[in-house]
């Protein structure tokens, strides 16, 4: 299967440019420094919880995903003063439904709610689209609205359901 891995970029109206590709080795030290500067409110958000196990494994997972089946892309602010990795999205397709992935979004918390999430969550759903995956399932928890502001600007809703404090929906991403 050849993958054609799409790089976007935006201009943001402060002068910032925001490149979107996939993340590999070579972002090793950006990941961490990322991974450093999240609020632990991002965190819990981000992870359901405080952290700990599942971050240890985050970095790694990152870093050497297959942009097929696990894909992870990075958003990178550029201007000025220099360049700074401030989003990160995740698919990662379940392997007992193929075309459906699980779908994660974290940025740091001077770039939530200025639309990078979208712009990410866009640029990562063509590339999803691109290795076959149609739906995305994204877990939030239910105080969670900017996740949920955000799901709403992608894709076509097929579900969304209630699991205690935990929102499942699940998105229609071939439209995009």
């Amino acid at each position: 299967m050849t993958i054609r891995r799409l790089e976007r970029s935006a201009i943001f109206p402060d002068g910032s440019s925001i490149g979107m590709r996939p993340l590999g080795h070579g972002d090793g030290r950006q990941v961490s420094q990322f991974r450093g500067q999240m609020s632990e409110e991002s965190e819990y958000f981000r992870f359901l919880s405080g952290g700990g196990s599942q971050t240890s494994s985050w970095v790694p997972r990152l870093l050497n995903s297959d942009q097929i089946d696990n894909l992870a892309h990075g958003a990178f602010a550029s201007n000025r003063f220099g360049s700074a990795l401030v989003a990160i999205a995740e698919s990662i397709r379940y392997k007992d439904r193929p075309d459906t992935a699980e779908f994660a979004i974290v940025a740091i918390d001077p770039w939530q709610g200025m639309g990078v999430g979208t712009l990410l969550a866009r640029h990562l759903a063509a590339n999803a689209s691109a290795t076959g995956i149609r739906f995305w399932e994204a877990y939030a928890l239910s105080e969670n609205r900017r996740m949920e502001r955000l799901l709403n600007r992608i894709g076509t809703k097929v579900e969304t359901r209630l699991d205690s404090r935990l929102v499942v929906t699940v998105r229609d991403i071939s439209d995009l």
